[in-house]
């Protein structure tokens, strides 16, 4: 079992992505952008090095098709090369950013990366690392890290009872044994087994 900090619970990850739903309701630039990137990190799995890399362009290696909601990664560490669909709802915020919020942040009709910084500059793999480290920071989620998200996809979509080959799939691990380290116990799960005897 490891539960340590590093991990979400699953009410962080509900509390993190009502407080960005928020504030993204304001007037703030930084606001909606940050939560269109942990929307996309939350539904995805993506790697830091991936999301810095998805892309508008049907040619780029790493993109995102908005019509059909997949994403297609073929530039990825260990080459783990594969395609995600992203669920109905999160697609919504993607795409609105997209229509709405991505088209005034400067420089977004040159650049062909899904997510730019306020200032128009695309995410080099370290900044987006240190961008979500940040940002998780900022709400009081210290300790967590870009790779926290990618470890709550995989945990998630186990402890929902998706298969283990399709959860590979998912992560695009080459093993299974990999997509294995993910299918420990946490304590939400453990809580949730204690409540079913009182039940």
């Amino acid at each position: 079992m490891r539960s340590d900090n590093r991990f979400f619970s699953d009410g962080e990850m509900a509390e993190l992505l009502r407080q960005l739903r928020q504030r993204a309701s304001g007037g703030r630039l930084i606001d909606k952008i940050d939560h269109a990137l942990v929307t996309f990190a939350w539904a995805t799995g993506c790697r830091a090095s991936e999301l810095s890399s998805i892309s508008l362009s049907p040619t780029q290696a790493n993109r995102i098709d908005l019509q059909s909601g997949l994403v297609v990664i073929t530039d990825a560490k260990w080459d783990s090369k594969g395609t995600i669909p992203i669920d109905a709802a999160s697609l919504r915020v993607i795409r609105r950013y997209v229509r709405e919020v991505r088209p005034t942040i400067r420089n977004a009709t040159v650049m062909h990366q899904l997510f730019l910084t306020k200032t128009g500059h695309p995410y080099t793999p370290n900044k987006m690392t240190k961008k979500l480290g940040m940002l998780l920071k900022r709400y009081g989620l210290a300790g967590k890290s870009a790779h926290s998200f990618r470890h709550f996809f995989c945990t998630d979509l186990l402890r929902r009872g998706v298969a283990l080959h399709e959860a590979r799939a998912l992560m695009r691990h080459r093993d299974v044994r990999s997509t294995m380290v993910y299918s420990h116990s946490t304590i939400d799960d453990l809580r949730a087994a204690v409540n079913r005897r009182i039940g």
